[in-house]
């Protein structure tokens, strides 16, 4: 896989105890694996509260409401 780098800004206390725990050559990849970690974590996050979302009949009588005005007959390029 392609590496692109980048520049992140970090508090202090992060970057000493990366220095301290870590050799330089293992911080980019420690860092890479924690982002992951997090962004795995993010995407199940969102697809559960989806799903979630889903199953409220509530919000899906609400969403089929607004439905139904999208093709009021309105469009972009009326001024008014």
């Amino acid at each position: 896989m392609k590496k692109i780098p980048i520049t992140l800004t970090l508090p202090e206390n992060l970057v000493r105890d990366l220095h301290l725990y870590l050799s330089k050559g293992q911080i980019s990849k420690f860092v890479s694996e924690m982002v992951e970690k997090g962004l795995s974590a993010e995407k199940e996050r969102i697809a559960r509260e989806f799903q979630e979302s889903s199953r409220d009949s509530e919000r899906n009588t609400e969403v089929e409401m607004w439905d139904t005005l999208i093709e009021d007959g309105l469009d972009a390029t009326n001024s008014y």
